[in-house]
C-alpha cells in the first residue's frame, strides 16, 4: 500500500535530481583526480583522492539514512491510518449495535 503524499512524491523526486548531481559531480572530480594521479604520483592528489573516498562515504552513509528515516515515517503512517479505519470501523458496529 503506497500512502506516499504529493508532497512526499515530490520531495523524493527532488531528492534524486540531487544525488544524481552529486554523483555526476563526484565522478567527474574522481575521474579528474585519477587522471592526474595517473600522469604523476603526487602525494597531494594522492590525499585528495582519500578526501573524495571519505567525502562519498559520508554522503552515502546520509543518503541511506535519510532514506530509512523515511521508509520509517511512512510505515508509522500507515499504522496510523489503519488503527483510524479500524476504530471508524468499530465505532460504525457499535452505532449499528445501538
Amino acid at each position: 500500500m503506497n500512502t506516499r503524499t504529493d508532497r512526499e512524491t515530490t520531495y523524493l523526486k527532488m531528492e534524486n535530481l540531487e544525488d544524481m548531481r552529486f554523483m555526476s559531480n563526484f565522478n567527474f572530480v574522481s575521474s579528474l583526480l585519477l587522471k592526474w594521479y595517473k600522469l604523476k604520483k603526487n602525494p597531494d592528489v594522492n590525499e585528495m583522492m582519500q578526501c573524495m573516498n571519505e567525502i562519498a562515504f559520508y554522503n552515502l552513509n546520509l543518503k541511506r539514512e535519510r532514506d530509512d528515516l523515511l521508509e520509517i515515517v511512512s510505515q508509522y503512517r500507515a499504522d496510523k491510518i489503519r488503527a483510524i479505519e479500524r476504530a471508524r470501523k468499530c465505532e460504525k458496529e457499535l452505532e449499528a449495535k445501538l
